[in-house]
């Protein structure tokens, strides 16, 4: 069976690190990858190692500005974003699915279509 790959963008947070050393225990089922967002090589980093799942702490304001979504996802269309919050205790998974639009009436299926 083939285990996913994630990386997890960590500047060095105590709990995006805390995340990591837990999903450490775990690598018989996971491929992971820590990887400073400040990097100037972050994003190639990232597209290189071809993740199914990124995970973030959505507290972390410098792995945002960093790394900001929209570009993660144009380099994966596929991958999994996972936003931890641990102020709210919760997770939010952000996925991508890419669409080519011309017609007003092509928005609005994509809007009208189940997730």
């Amino acid at each position: 069976m083939a285990r996913s790959r994630v990386v997890i963008l960590s500047g060095h947070s105590l709990f995006a690190e805390g995340v990591a050393s837990r999903l450490r225990q775990h690598l018989h089922a996971l491929e992971l990858q820590v990887v400073d967002p400040r990097q100037p090589d972050a994003i190639a980093r990232i597209t290189a190692a071809q993740p199914s799942t990124v995970i973030l702490d959505a507290n972390d304001s410098e792995v945002i500005e960093a790394c900001p979504l929209g570009r993660l996802l144009r380099a994966l269309p596929a991958l999994k974003v996972i936003r931890l919050d641990s102020q709210q205790q919760e997770i939010q998974v952000v996925t991508s699915e890419l669409r080519s639009v011309s017609e007003v009436r092509d928005l609005i299926k994509v809007i009208e279509s189940p997730v």
